[in-house]
């Protein structure tokens, strides 16, 4: 009674100094909550406050109130329970509750109306600070007086967030009424609960810059650093003591919770002004590590400064600890450093190989950042992609992780894939003009402001975590003695460090890419891009669509990723992008084509998702370009090729899966009549062969390249050439096929998309590179690369890679006749 008198007089000013956000961000969702079932809360307090904020978030919700209670056939009990209620003015005088009684009487009720109760239980923080020195969890650890529970509601409510803690049902507790300690472990149960949710939203008490980084210069690495460093440049220890701790200066992170708090409110409304919302999946996964005592680091696909931003905006609304982020010192600059110091980056050099003083010294903050369970972020790609791809893992600071395991640290460390997609990226058209030559330019405040130039509409922003990596785990099945190599001082560097690395790496950027989102900009540009000219009806785009999506259906790993719209509301929401022009010619025809801008644009977009489609699309190459043949030909064909595809897209195909997935492919092209068999042979169905076709094509200059290094491999004889100049020489034989070909396309000569090609020529004893760095073609596997990937592409286009009847016009010459090889 008393407290809904006071919830009377404090319901208006509680809703305007309280901002009662829910953890998680979709509650509904997240934890799957059955509105149709009778709802009721158990919570930590009955404070008027505590009530009145899961009140409010359940009015968000559509979820009855608290303060109401069930009356159903007669019966009257209340909706609510607590563990205690505070006193007035001194936390001692708090009165402790059985939640027992309230318990037998929910199960009565149902046993007596056969109507189901889920039990959400739901604890109320009203600072989420972490503070410096010990974990603050207030209203948590132990009970706050009414008297400063109003201050707190006056002063601190914008602070407030309402964490919902999962629900049971209360059918499921028949067993455990019959226990005689059920009261005890009822009680127990929800403390745990409570107090475990409000450790893992606060997260660790902050690091105290100053205390770290003299920690740090007292570790014994370090100071066998600085003692090498004066032998090798005759400086005292003072000199190269301070020369530590200016790099300390520079690199480490001075996180101050109510800045955070502060800009995160200014970029929620900026994210709200620009986005429509966000698309959460998998956050579950990184909660139950948290929960389970991991150590987090999260491993971002980075395409656009809004990357911090995002993640960031999803870490805090989820109540995931933020993490300390890697920046690149090319980002320390004023007013930007300072500003991001604050809220969490430290700052490393972008190159830092050969350096060892500066590596041990990184070494050993990132261990202790390890060492005392701080979540981390870092860029495994190095730098933002340009073609929308996913770029090549850096691997120093996976080495680094692995070894910080070696030092026997008892928390495991996780790698968490995290993939961040828009409908909109500010930077693309800078990222394409430097694609056709274009300078970098070097980032400055306005270079950074300027992704929220335009506050217009940008679509959906996605966030995906992907499965996780944790090390040890990793190490018992690829090093299953790894232990005997650890090392308390992180010094050893055993054998199977490198390649284990490496694996490690490639396989993060594997469930990085699987864990990509996909959405109607995405599959609007995957068909327009591989259409001539790049114009099509909507009808034939809404048909290409509609086969994007039931090959998204074949694989299982899919499933959370496929778009949940109808084609229709996909293509609406698409052109509401203004990403292409839609023409209407009469009779109900209307067509899309994007202008030479947008046409930059719309790759960049279609890059985003074309690994989960290059296996398909290289079966539907093969189809086509050989008429008819044989399935089993289709699947030898396909694993020639497919390597290529796999590493130079990082496609999320195991080598164990191939098979399987091939078959399936082909019996949905069957099924779907986009293909037809003749006794054991197969070719293209007249039905639906422009899609079939539009398919195809989206691989089409993958292949061509492969084309491109086979001829060029041909022509090259052993030991007179290197990897560097291979890759040149890949360039030059790109810059002779016809626009045509190439669809005049800025990325099509990537010299980045010939490195990792060489990579898997190496890999897969194409040709090896002797001592002196020359390379040995392995004629016999070359030839068989050429013989399966000739066919792909025209007779002339062919004969005029060879350098056989060239006519082209490039970079003003007009040439005529053969260009030697």
């Amino acid at each position: 009674m008393i407290n809904k008198i006071l919830r009377f007089f404090l319901y208006f000013p509680f809703r305007i100094t309280t901002n009662s956000e829910t953890i998680p961000f979709e509650p509904l969702k997240q934890i799957n909550i059955d509105k149709t079932k009778i709802i009721v809360y158990v919570t930590v307090s009955s404070s008027v406050g505590n009530i009145m904020a899961i009140e409010r978030a359940a009015q968000k919700l559509g979820l009855p109130s608290p303060f109401e209670k069930i009356n159903l056939y007669g019966i009257s009990i209340p909706r609510i329970c607590y563990l205690r209620s505070p006193g007035f003015i001194s936390g001692k005088k708090t009165k402790y509750y059985d939640l027992e009684e309230t318990f037998r009487q929910w199960y009565k009720f149902y046993e007596i109306t056969g109507k189901d109760i889920q039990v959400l239980p739901i604890t109320v923080l009203w600072s989420r600070n972490p503070g410096y020195e010990k974990l603050a969890l207030s209203g948590i650890n132990s009970a706050t007086p009414s008297l400063r529970k109003f201050f707190n509601l006056t002063f601190a409510g914008r602070d407030n967030c309402t964490i919902f803690c999962g629900k049971f049902n209360i059918s499921e507790s028949k067993e455990r009424f019959d226990n005689s300690l059920f009261s005890h472990d009822l009680n127990r149960t929800f403390r745990l609960i409570f107090i475990n949710k409000a450790r893992t939203v606060v997260g660790k008490p902050l690091p105290n810059r100053k205390a770290i980084i003299n920690e740090i210069l007292s570790k014994p690495a370090v100071l066998d650093a600085i003692e090498q460093a004066c032998k090798e440049n005759s400086k005292s220890v003072e000199e190269n003591t301070l020369r530590a701790r200016n790099i300390l200066e520079v690199m480490v992170a001075d996180t101050r919770y109510p800045l955070l708090k502060f800009l995160n409110g200014i970029i929620s409304n900026i994210w709200n002004r620009i986005y429509q919302g966000q698309t959460i999946i998998g956050v579950e996964k990184v909660r139950k590590l948290v929960e389970t005592g991991h150590e987090i680091i999260y491993i971002p696909c980075h395409r656009s400064h809004m990357d911090y931003i995002l993640l960031t905006f999803v870490l805090f609304h989820e109540g995931l600890p933020l993490p300390q982020i890697a920046s690149g010192d090319n980002l320390n600059f004023f007013p930007v450093g300072p500003l991001i110091r604050r809220c969490g980056s430290y700052f490393i050099r972008r190159k830092m190989k050969g350096d060892e003083f500066y590596i041990t010294i990184f070494r050993e903050y990132l261990n202790l950042l390890f060492e005392n369970g701080y979540a981390t972020e870092f860029f495994i790609e190095g730098g933002r992609s340009r073609t929308g791809r996913t770029l090549p893992p850096r691997t120093g600071m996976v080495a680094m992780t692995v070894q910080s395991q070696l030092r026997g640290g008892k928390r495991p460390i996780a790698f968490v894939p995290t993939y961040l997609g828009y409908e909109h990226v500010s930077e693309v058209g800078n990222y394409m003009a430097e694609l056709k030559g274009a300078e970098k330019k070097k980032e400055s405040a306005s270079q950074l402001l300027g992704i929220f130039k335009r506050f217009r509409n940008y679509g959906r922003g996605y966030v995906t975590f992907g499965d996780p990596i944790v090390v040890p785990k990793f190490l018992d099945k690829h090093v299953p003695n790894w232990k005997k190599d650890i090392d308390p001082n992180g010094t050893k560097r055993p054998e199977w460090l490198n390649d284990t690395v490496n694996m490690m790496a490639h396989r993060i950027i594997i469930n990085l890419n699987n864990s990509a989102t996909i959405n109607g900009i995405n599959l609007c540009a995957l068909a327009i891009m591989n259409v001539a000219d790049n114009a099509m009806s909507t009808n034939q785009l809404q048909k290409c669509i509609d086969l994007f999506i039931k090959l998204l259906h074949v694989d299982p790993k899919r499933r959370d990723s496929i778009p949940q719209a109808t084609t229709l509301t996909l293509i609406k929401q698409a052109t509401d992008l203004n990403k292409f022009h839609v023409y209407n010619v009469g009779d109900d025809m209307k067509f899309v084509r994007p202008s030479y801008g947008q046409t930059l644009q719309l790759k960049y977009f279609e890059n985003n998702i074309v690994h989960l489609f290059a296996l398909p699309a290289l079966l539907a190459n093969i189809i086509i370009r050989n008429g008819h043949i044989k399935r089993e030909d289709v699947r030898a064909h396909t694993r020639s090729l497919f390597y290529f595809l796999r590493h130079e897209l990082f496609v999320p195909v195991f080598e164990e899966e191939l098979d399987t997935l091939i078959d399936k492919y082909l019996d949905t092209f069957l099924i779907e009549g986009y293909i037809t068999r003749d006794a054991d042979m197969l070719y293209v169905s007249g039905d639906g062969f422009q899609e079939f076709l539009i398919l195809s094509r989206c691989i089409y200059h993958n292949l061509v390249r492969y084309l491109v290094a086979a001829t060029a491999l041909r022509n090259t004889k052993d030991g007179t050439t290197n990897v560097q100049t291979f890759v040149q020489k890949c360039l030059t034989y790109s810059k002779r096929l016809p626009i045509e070909v190439t669809n005049n396309s800025p990325e099509f000569a990537d010299p980045v998309l010939f490195k990792i090609m060489c990579d898997t020529f190496i890999r897969h004893k194409y040709f090896s590179v002797s001592e002196n760095g020359t390379i040995t073609v392995n004629t016999e596997k070359v030839q068989k690369l050429n013989n399966a990937a000739s066919p792909l592409l025209g007779a002339r286009d062919v004969r005029i890679l060879n350098g056989r009847n060239l006519v082209r016009r490039y970079d003003g010459q007009h040439l005529e006749g053969k260009i030697n090889s």
